[in-house]
């Protein structure tokens, strides 16, 4: 199967700035094909198909100042560039190391931890989360007394579960703490997250039900949430640049700055805002760092050899919980040699998107710092499909 085909189903890749030893060994062929990828955006629709303008030319229309970009080809990393700056009218490029705010990415994340301690026998995914929970429950109804809230139907938004997503949080402002945000008191933005749909009747994607899952992370590990992705999933797969730390420290360097849909510097001072709902919408990393974790999901799911999962728990993630479309974390699509897990991620002043292919080990990934950088992600997957990248 070719990335073409696999973008032309919908699906997306991350990527990144300089050629990995595998992409300088294929050679000029590669060259020309991630010139082709530079070359040919445009908008979806009865535009004139000659009519084709370059990633930088793009950027520019839509106001998004820097993008990433990484390309996994048959469970390795083929090639990653970057394109841009950190912040619009100041000179310092984007790089691979640069490490972008990605949204709702972060729950797939979230979901590594989740099911490392499923595999440790801390978690069991079909257990009542209050039997986990201390500092805050769950609160009971008649809805909960019928059909308990579990992390299976969490990790799928078939919970029941209130607040589809949050607001950031802009510098100077007070961040709430996490049971502040669950019960939408102090300086929280959101209402209270609580059950009014019967747990497992609907899907209803809840940013408020990956909240539940970081403060069961949190008790089961004896972690903060910060702490435990670092231990349970950056370290183990090498993922230096990776964290969830909100606000995230200055001293982290190499950071891609806040930019409004008018593409105008954001979030001043500092130039970013902050996502305190870490497990929902806070992980700040790098396109070569989360390819890491899309390769080793690949490589668990496959079962070969020693894996960052467990072969049963990596078929459990990628199983959809019915009746929604979504497995224990990420979104799921296609059969057989096309089966695919994907995610998408927006927070106020970046835009992300990532894809992996189970059967093919192929995967895309794809970090902007600019409100409008959706509308640009889906101008380079088309013109990665254009280039008729090849998955072998």
């Amino acid at each position: 199967m070719t990335l073409r085909s696999l973008l032309i189903r919908g699906t997306a890749l991350f990527a990144i700035i300089a050629p990995s030893l595998h992409a300088q060994a294929v050679g000029t062929d590669l060259a020309s094909r991630i010139r082709t990828v530079e070359t040919s955006l445009g908008p979806r629709g009865d535009e004139d198909p000659n009519v084709r303008w370059t990633i930088e030319e793009r950027m520019q229309h839509y106001g998004v100042a820097g993008v990433s970009i990484a390309v996994i080809d048959d469970g390795e990393l083929l090639w990653a560039k970057a394109y841009g700056v950190k912040q619009a009218g100041h000179p310092e490029p984007i790089d691979t190391e640069t490490v972008f705010s990605v949204g709702s990415v972060s729950k797939v994340g979230a979901a590594a931890v989740t099911l490392r301690l499923v595999d440790e026998g801390k978690l069991d995914v079909d257990r009542n989360v209050n039997d986990y929970l201390t500092r805050w429950r769950v609160p009971d109804n008649e809805l909960t007394a019928r059909e308990p809230v579990t992390l299976r139907r969490i990790m799928s938004h078939t919970a029941g579960l209130t607040v589809h997503g949050f607001a950031d949080f802009q510098p100077g402002e007070d961040l709430p703490t996490l049971v502040e945000i669950l019960d939408g008191t102090g300086p929280a933005k959101n209402a209270p997250v609580r059950v009014d749909l019967l747990p497992g009747s609907e899907f209803r994607y809840s940013g408020g039900g990956t909240t539940v899952e970081q403060l069961v992370i949190e008790e089961v590990s004896g972690m903060d949430f910060t702490a435990a992705a670092r231990h349970y999933v950056f370290e183990p797969l090498g993922m230096s640049r990776s964290t969830y730390e909100n606000p995230l420290p200055a001293e982290h360097g190499n950071i891609a700055r806040a930019h409004d849909a008018r593409g105008e510097p954001a979030a001043l001072p500092r130039g970013w805002e902050a996502m305190p709902e870490a497990a929902a919408s806070g992980l700040w990393t790098t396109p070569s760092d989360y390819a890491r974790l899309i390769i080793a999901f690949i490589e668990s799911y496959q079962g070969d050899g020693e894996t960052f999962l467990t072969y049963e728990t990596a078929r459990d993630m990628m199983t959809e919980v019915p009746p929604g479309i979504f497995g224990l974390g990420p979104e799921l699509g296609g059969e057989g040699p096309t089966r695919n897990f994907v995610h998408g991620g927006a927070n106020n002043s970046y835009k992300a998107f990532m894809a992996g292919y189970l059967a093919e080990g192929d995967g895309l990934v794809i970090f902007t710092n600019g409100t409008q950088g959706n509308r640009l992600i889906g101008e380079i997957r088309r013109a990665v499909a254009v280039a008729g990248w090849d998955s072998h």
